[in-house]
């Protein structure tokens, strides 16, 4: 039970996974997560739907370096898990253990206690241009995560048109699942929507898949990891 994860003390062990170990990997984070939610009531969807995303985010980035800010919080378990606090994680949200957002106090890897929707977008914006001011030398990323249930925010659309004027390099994931605490409304969600349902992106997503597909050897745990 859990024979990688138990070895995951940083992001950087994940690097040294192969994609069927991170398949692997990604099981047991869910049974984790399971086990967990059996015990106390916790964020047990939004955390089952970001495993592959946070897996890829700390494989793709190096968050001892760049910077991660993770809109509203509460789908931080696997990330958590694997930011060397596995061995502490059945202790998430008891007293004196883990809290269920992120926490600076915990881990480097926690820059803000995110708790409100729609922030992390501008937050990340202060820290690219808090960190060209401090290091003008020094490239990091910095990656804004926000749900298409946040995305509605209006300070989310401030903060993207304030980041389009100062031409900075901002990379935000939409983590478009559907899901929020209450139903969208207003156009944006109409607009995802649509765009959901539109022929070319459901085309474009086969031809991807197909592209994949006949890639020799990776090409069917890449395709199977993408579009999970």
């Amino acid at each position: 039970m859990d024979k990688l994860l138990s070895t995951i003390q940083s992001p950087a062990d994940l690097k040294k996974l192969s994609l069927q170990q991170l398949d692997q990997l990604a099981a047991e984070i869910r049974e984790a997560l399971c086990r967990l939610s059996a015990t106390r009531t916790a964020h047990f969807a939004s955390n089952l739907g970001a495993v592959e995303l946070t897996l890829a985010l700390h494989t793709t980035f190096d968050f001892a370096r760049d910077r991660l800010i993770w809109d509203t919080g509460h789908q931080v378990y696997a990330h958590k898990m694997v930011t060397g606090r596995y061995d502490e994680f059945q202790t998430m949200r008891a007293k004196g253990g883990l809290m269920g957002y992120p926490n600076p106090e915990e881990s480097d890897y926690d820059l803000f206690m995110t708790g409100h929707a729609g922030c992390s977008v501008g937050t990340a914006l202060g820290l690219k241009c808090g960190d060209e001011l401090a290091r003008p030398d020094e490239e990091r990323h910095v990656v804004a995560v926000v749900g298409d249930g946040a995305f509605g925010c209006g300070v989310v659309f401030e903060a993207m048109n304030h980041a389009g004027g100062l031409k900075k390099n901002l990379i935000v994931v939409l983590n478009d699942n559907k899901m929020s605490i209450c139903p969208r409304v207003g156009g944006m969600s109409e607009s995802l929507d649509r765009l959901r349902m539109a022929q070319f992106y459901a085309g474009l997503k086969s031809e991807v898949q197909k592209m994949l597909n006949r890639v020799p050897v990776i090409g069917d745990p890449v395709e199977r990891f993408v579009t999970q």
